[in-house]
């Protein structure tokens, strides 16, 4: 009888030494997992970089630039060229931040009349009249822009979905070649004796530049490509009785359809 009553003892306290290495290694097995999980969001890859360049399709919605800078001008064989470069790596799995340098330029063979109500020609004492032909516009764009995935999770294309916004500064250039006259019997191409072409005047500004936008980029792998959709708040500062558009207007905003390719590092 004491002898089965020291083997069920025994047995007892085996049982009970392996329920309790079996609970440590449980919870040693649990730890890990959590440490693991913990460690691997400290770890994430925060520098997948990418370069590229994009070229973007642009309405200007003043009425006064676009006037004289459509996307596309038939009758005087003028386009708006918009191309951009850009440098940019992911904070974080949702959010990447890039900067973004462009160029825009176009030229118009147009000749366009602006009246300097009350600045009278020194000739005649009639407000002074601006007959500017060749005109020409540059502008450098420069912005850092943020976007935000908010399904990254998901599988399927919809990943590559983003929002986003920019900040930055634009330098914007025009150049006219003008012809100061009082007045109004003037036949663009003969002149009446005045020849289209005067003196070349130019003016420059740095405006600030906000941004908006909303697309998708990305295909994973070495190379990718990407559109997507923008506006542009361009603030402008004006300038009483000048010819040139840019110093009239009240902005240089825009619409803006961008199509990107990049490369990653």
């Amino acid at each position: 009888m004491k002898l089965a009553t020291l083997f069920l003892s025994s047995l007892f306290l085996f049982t009970l030494n392996s329920q309790e290495n079996n609970l440590k290694q449980e919870l040693k097995l649990s730890f890990n997992e959590k440490s693991s999980e913990i460690f691997q969001l400290k770890k994430r890859k925060t520098t997948n970089a990418y370069f590229g360049a994009g070229y973007s399709f642009i309405i200007f919605t003043d009425r006064e630039i676009n006037s004289i800078y459509p996307i596309l001008d038939t009758r005087n064989g003028t386009f708006l060229t918009n191309i951009n470069l850009f440098f940019g790596f992911a904070i974080a799995q949702a959010v990447s931040a890039e900067i973004e340098p462009g160029i825009l330029f176009t030229n118009s063979t147009k000749v366009i009349k602006t009246s300097l109500k009350g600045v009278p020609h020194t000739r005649n004492g009639t407000d002074t009249l601006i007959y500017s032909s060749n005109i020409g516009m540059f502008a450098i764009p420069l912005a850092v822009n943020v976007r935000f995935f908010p399904m990254f999770k998901r599988k399927d294309f919809a990943r590559l979905f983003f929002i986003g916004g920019g900040l930055g500064t634009v330098w914007v250039s025009e150049d006219y070649d003008n012809l100061y006259t009082g007045r109004t019997d003037i036949i663009i191409g003969s002149g009446y004796g005045y020849s289209l072409g005067g003196p070349t005047e130019s003016t420059s500004q740095w405006a600030p530049l906000f941004r908006a936008m909303i697309g998708f980029t990305g295909t994973g792998g070495q190379f990718g490509f990407g559109g997507e959709l923008r506006y542009n708040i361009v603030p402008l500062k004006q300038i009483d009785r000048s010819p040139f558009r840019t110093r009239v207007a009240k902005n240089f905003n825009s619409v803006d359809l961008s199509l990107r390719f990049y490369f990653s590092l």
